[in-house]
């Protein structure tokens, strides 16, 4: 037995290099997967004859292949789903010697025993069942017993539930397809399951399958209502798709289904991109989704007997006809037939986008088309002149919300024509671990924000953006803030450049071009300014001088937030609001040149620091200048009186709840190593923490405030929590724990999700600057994102005689980009160029530290 299993695991392994290691995964995808099917076929039938049939030939059974093998596509590492269909239960005993072998020759199996009766019983209860049962495909055994499931039960159920179930299918394309977030534009796809990917191409034959018969994409022009055109641009989509899944799993020697963006380059390599063809390779898979999508949005248009029903929408006229060549039902706008000589026009094209937006309307894909024609067909001067222009600015201007006509307006390429920079953003990848979407889809994602900012939840963006005096301004900038990254070098200063000449082209006035520019020039500065810096004082007046009025501030705040919010799907959070909200403030102070009321009642004050600056250190005992801006009278107050009672080891936890994420302040007595172990305690818990403001006073005490954001495991109270803080804290100084076993139990007890393959082997990028702050060195970490991270930098610092002042702390998808604000012993900025290499090889070597766990502490992925 051993050596049968030995043999076949041989077999597996040659058939699986002679085939995808090669080109001809690149040349044919769909052969090269079939024919890897077909061997598995070979030995799973091998070992099904000589296990099951010649051991036990009076048995009733036969061997059904499943799901995607069943459909005869087989990738490097996918699952293979087979069925051991039995005449009769009492016989399973007799099967367990061969499912173990199935197992032990090295395939991802999925295995079930079933009898007749019960697949009749389980057919219907679940739709990834009932298809997999309908790709069912013989492979071994009695062929009278495969029949019998095929033609006494699967056949007779999709016939008797046709309708359901083609409306289970419409029902999940149209939840990806029409879903808020540009979904299909991802950097990171995932080949599967992604928005018009593999698994929708299938639902679309599955579905044809039961309505018509299909079997294969070209039944598609035969059987069903296609042409022979989309039926061939589906099937080589499909192809293209199904190559770059099965490079991936080769090239992980796992399955692995999204297309992380470290390994685009390697899989872009392979598929004949070249070395640095990364981007052309993800621009080819956008525009594939792209041309997918028409034709799945073809297929939502289809009645239940699959013809297209705004055929016979024209054919009885029963449609609202709103102009020359265009009618609108039921929220769907189509072309119809008119003897008008501007139908068919570049000005007649943009007219239909007006329309879209007054009847909030989608177009249909014939429509769609036509308007793609036309594009192609224009010359340029046909989307240059003064009327385009006037017709563009109008739909900029509509009180209504216009990103889902902007976005179909880029979709027929109709945008780009009036807009040709904007056309070089088309499918462009920007590779920054931050952004989701594609640079084209990330602005077009920004229009549909702004346009929730009418009904906005915050009473202050809701109310700004309805008080606007240029929203006009406000939507160009949006769709010109990235502009300048079709070019090479700084792309706001490029983006301002060109949004010049779009501006002139389009009839702007002065004032609105110079507002259009500034805001595109300066678009990152708020950005920068709250969330990766800790702006000091003098930072928000220059701020406030660059920016000129409240009308300017009023503009970039809406544009700052839409462009966060559009970045991707956890950009956005209560923190980020907050921080962005109080440089908003501070700046707003600054214009007024003085203090205002902040909302929630809070009051800011300017310092008088001549006057009050030495009667406050007296109070506070704590010399850091920074401390009095930082925080207000009222809090100076509480802390003053929280510090009085520190006495000897003392320590003592003050915990705040705010909408989004939570303050807790850390009165202690400082020792060497004290914040490394607040942040271990607080890291064990669970907590993310975002930000950190550090503080000691001439008396040897610590004053530490952290903004956290609370873990969802365990789900306890906040008070349950800081009890439990308040526990470890005692392990620690009665060393009954460290902080590393602290968190090594946290991992223990709840494991973190699993690292992406790229953040195994992280890249550590180490930044320090002295020329940011006035007080403080800035130490920029760039690194991938793990659990007690924070602790470790913490605990260097530390080792290395540093102080840590400030920390702003973020994640960007799994890439941790964490700020310090620095200072030597003797609190003054590190400018020895030595100790800022040794410090920069400390650091390095610690980051790259595991927590020892016993075992790995990098999970194994999916």
């Amino acid at each position: 037995m051993h050596e049968s299993v030995a043999a076949y695991r041989t077999r597996l392994a040659d058939a699986r290099t002679q085939l995808f290691d090669s080109d001809r995964i690149r040349l044919e995808p769909l052969k090269t997967v079939r024919d890897y099917a077909q061997e598995v076929d070979l030995i799973l039938g091998e070992i099904f004859g000589s296990q099951v049939e010649s051991a036990v030939p009076h048995l009733g059974v036969c061997l059904v292949a499943l799901g995607g093998y069943g459909r005869k596509e087989l990738c490097p590492y996918s699952d293979v789903d087979i069925l051991i269909l039995l005449e009769n239960g009492s016989d399973k005993a007799c099967l367990d010697q061969a499912i173990h072998l199935f197992w032990d020759i090295g395939l991802t199996m999925g295995c079930v025993v079933r009898t007749l009766s019960e697949c009749a019983d389980i057919i219907g209860q679940d739709i990834s069942t009932d298809t997999a049962l309908l790709e069912g495909r013989y492979l071994a055994g009695q062929w009278a017993l495969y029949e019998k499931l095929q033609s006494g039960i699967v056949k007779p159920y999709f016939e008797r539930e046709k309708k359901n179930y083609l409306n289970e299918i419409n029902q999940a394309l149209r939840e990806g397809i029409f879903s808020l977030e540009n979904a299909i534009y991802r950097v990171e796809p995932h080949l599967k399951n992604g928005i018009c990917c593999l698994r929708d191409c299938q639902r679309l034959l599955w579905a044809e399958r039961v309505r018509n018969g299909v079997r294969n994409f070209r039944d598609l022009h035969i059987k069903s209502n296609y042409l022979m055109s989309q039926a061939g641009q589906l099937e080589a989509g499909y192809g293209f798709l199904m190559g770059l899944r099965a490079e991936l799993h080769w090239l992980c020697k796992r399955r692995l289904d999204v297309l992380e963006t470290s390994l685009q380059p390697a899989i872009a390599e392979q598929h004949g991109f070249g070395p640095d063809g990364a981007g052309r390779l993800m621009e080819q898979f956008f525009r594939t989704v792209r041309d997918i999508r028409m034709i799945l949005l073809a297929f939502l248009e289809q009645d239940s007997s699959g013809r297209n029903i705004w055929y016979d929408v024209r054919r009885r006229l029963s449609a609202n006809h709103l102009g020359p060549g265009i009618a609108v039902l039921d929220g769907i706008l189509f072309s119809t037939r008119s003897h008008d000589p501007s139908v068919g026009s570049a000005l007649w094209s943009l007219g239909v986008f007006k329309y879209a937006i007054l009847h909030k309307a989608t177009l249909s894909v014939e429509l769609r088309n036509r308007l793609r024609g036309i594009v192609a067909r224009g010359e340029a001067k046909d989307f240059r002149t003064q009327s385009m222009g006037a017709v563009f600015r109008d739909i900029m201007e509509c009180p209504e919300p216009i990103g889902q006509a902007m976005a179909m307006m880029h979709e027929t390429g109709l945008l780009g024509r009036l807009i040709p920079q904007f056309a070089a953003l088309t499918c462009k990848v920007e590779y920054d671990s931050y952004h989701e979407f594609t640079i084209d889809q990330h602005t077009l994602q920004c229009f549909q924000t702004a346009d929730a900012f009418a009904h906005d939840p915050d009473d202050h963006i809701r109310l700004l953006y309805g008080s606007l005096s240029h929203p006009l301004v406000l939507r160009l900038a949006l769709l010109l803030h990235d502009i300048g990254k079709s070019l090479p070098g700084n792309h706001a200063h490029s983006g301002a450049v060109i949004a010049a000449n779009v501006c002139e082209r389009l009839g702007m006035s002065a004032e609105e071009t110079k507002k259009t520019c500034f805001l595109v020039y300066h678009h990152l500065d708020m950005s920068d300014l709250s969330l990766s810096r800790e702006p000091e004082d003098y930072h928000i007046r220059e701020f406030a001088e660059v920016l000129g009025d409240k009308d300017m501030l009023d503009l970039l705040y809406l544009l700052t937030i839409a462009d966060i919010r559009s970045v991707g799907r956890r950009t956005w959070t209560e923190w980020k609001a907050y921080q962005l909200e109080q440089l908003y403030e501070g700046t707003l102070a600054a214009l007024h040149g003085g203090g205002k009321p902040l909302r929630d009642g809070i009051v800011t004050e300017t310092i008088k620091r001549e006057q009050d600056v030495s009667s406050e250190l007296s109070l506070v005992a704590i010399t850091d200048t920074a401390y009095l801006q930082d925080n207000t009278p009222e809090d100076r107050k509480r802390h003053r009186s929280w510090l009085m009672e520190v006495e000897g080891d003392a320590f003592r936890l003050h915990h705040e709840m705010f909408v989004g994420f939570e303050r807790l302040t850390v009165c202690g007595s400082d020792r060497i190593g004290f914040l490394s172990d607040v942040i271990g305690c607080i890291s064990s818990e669970g907590f993310n923490v975002l930000n950190a403001r550090i503080y000691s006073t001439t008396d040897g005490k610590v004053l530490d405030i952290f903004h956290l954001e609370a873990p969802d495991k365990p789900r306890i109270s906040s008070a349950d929590r800081i009890g439990n803080l308040y526990h470890k804290w005692g392990m620690l100084s009665r060393e009954e724990a460290t902080a590393d076993s602290l968190m090594r139990d946290r991992i223990l007890r709840y494991p973190p999700e699993p690292l992406r393959l790229a953040a195994t082997v992280p890249s550590i990028n180490i930044g320090i600057d002295n020329s940011l702050s006035r007080l403080y060195t800035v130490v920029e970490i760039d690194t991938a994102d793990n659990f007690g991270l924070l602790h470790k930098i913490a605990r260097c610092f530390s080792e290395n005689g540093i102080n840590i002042h400030m920390a702003r702390l973020s994640t960007r998808i799994d890439q941790a980009v964490d700020v310090f604000y620095v200072t030597d012993r003797d609190k003054m900025k590190i400018t020895d160029l030595q100790k800022i290499e040794d410090l920069k090889g400390s650091l390095t070597d610690v980051i790259g530290e595991k927590i020892s766990l016993g075992r790995p502490y990098i999970l194994p992925g999916p």
